[in-house]
């Protein structure tokens, strides 16, 4: 147990694996030049399933979810409880423009960071194997797909991933959070990542010419000014210590510039942290929809679907996590952060069964080759690769002392 080492011993480990950041940029690189969508991740399985049986694990089962998921067991030489380690593995479909020698030519692009999410995994993986001795109980080590279209944790799910795990932990690297140093692991307890829902508005009206709009109901019209009145649910009915995000990025009406149609669709998102908020927005949406939609003849139908609960880290995980860095990696390895992001992670899914928390890995590189996620220039700082691996390892080898 790293515990029960002496300060030679705890530099060991750390030394090696910053020796690994290496083995963790080959294979990143390797993943970033053949992203994969979704649930159809041939590629990226067979990367993983590849390093994994070079490791003399206890048990390793690919074909998980709908297809291309992969879990593997790492069983100690002392009882204890299970400890499941996820990474995501999904890319975009988004053109890459970063002019990378390794960058991706099939228009589809790791623009989120999932690529450098699997390498820091199976480092992690790595080095856990090879400090089986001090490790008790066992971990898990999860590669999931279909995060972006958030069907990933569900599937794996269904498929077994979590039966027999007492807990779970995440990260997710790049630039999500302000305030962290390249290397850094983020942490907070409670709300970490923000629920979200789909909203679809139906707007019912009767079209007609648009030279005699006294003759038709518009429901392009409508759709103005629902969309100027949802806006004031967060700004006007909200306490501005209760944050919560409302947005409508698409509108479908009308097919010629002289015709009033007779229907207008707005697709949107709903963002939170809590139960109670969720559900009181919903309500104003509704009502509100349907109120201005009568009050200009119309009338309006609200549907909300793909439900995504908050992250919210447990706090006695959270805190061993810090406490584990600051004994492993060092004073300034982890910083707290100040603020929830209104980003969605479908790791929620996995904290609805099991107690876990969510981690951030800062990999920014602090100049011009910082892009947003799902920019067609995003990057990482892959010199920081094996803080993250690191860090998920010594919580393996620590977290039941």
């Amino acid at each position: 147990m790293l515990m029960d080492m002496d300060g030679k011993d705890l530099k060991d480990f750390v030394k090696k694996a910053s020796e690994l950041n290496g083995y963790a940029v080959g294979l990143r690189r390797e993943l970033h030049a053949h992203p994969e969508l979704e649930h159809e991740l041939p590629f990226t399985e067979g990367v993983i399933v590849r390093e994994l049986e070079k490791l003399n694990l206890d048990g390793l089962r690919p074909g998980m979810g709908r297809g291309h998921g992969v879990c593997a067991d790492l069983v100690g030489t002392r009882p204890g409880k299970v400890l499941a380690l996820r990474a995501d593995m999904d890319a975009l479909p988004v053109r890459e423009e970063t002019g990378l020698p390794y960058a991706s030519s099939n228009g589809c692009m790791h623009a989120c960071g999932h690529d450098a999410h699997v390498a820091m995994l199976l480092t992690a993986a790595r080095l856990l194997a090879e400090s089986r001795s001090g490790l008790a109980g066992t971990v898990r080590f999860l590669f999931q797909p279909a995060e972006e279209t958030v069907e990933g944790a569900p599937s794996m799910i269904e498929s077994g991933a979590l039966e027999g795990v007492d807990a779970i932990v995440g990260l997710h690297t790049g630039s999500i959070w302000e305030g962290l140093e390249p290397g850094q692991i983020g942490w907070r307890v409670g709300p970490m990542m923000a629920s979200t829902t789909t909203i679809r508005v139906e707007l019912q009206g009767r079209g007609g010419h648009g030279a005699t709009p006294h003759l038709t109901v518009d429901p392009i019209v409508m759709a103005a000014e629902v969309v100027s009145q949802l806006q004031t649910l967060v700004s006007r009915e909200l306490s501005p210590f209760e944050p919560a995000v409302v947005t409508f990025g698409k509108i479908s009406g009308g097919r010629a510039h002289n015709v009033i149609a007779d229907t207008c669709e707005l697709f949107g998102t709903m963002r939170c942290f809590n139960t109670e908020t969720d559900a009181f927005l919903k309500e104003r949406i509704t009502a509100t929809v349907e109120g201005v939609a009568a009050s200009m003849r119309g009338r309006g139908t609200v549907t909300f679907s793909g439900y995504l609960p908050p992250v919210v880290n447990d706090e006695a995980i959270t805190l061993r996590m810090r406490d584990i860095l600051r004994t492993t990696l060092g004073e300034g390895s982890e910083h707290e952060v100040a603020r929830p992001s209104s980003g969605a992670e479908d790791f929620a899914e996995y904290l609805r069964k099991v107690p876990g928390a969510f981690f951030y890995h800062c990999s920014t590189f602090g100049d011009e080759r910082d892009h947003p996620h799902h920019n067609s220039r995003f990057d990482v700082n892959e010199s920081v690769l094996w803080t993250g691996a690191a860090a998920m390892a010594a919580f393996a080898l620590l977290w039941q002392d």
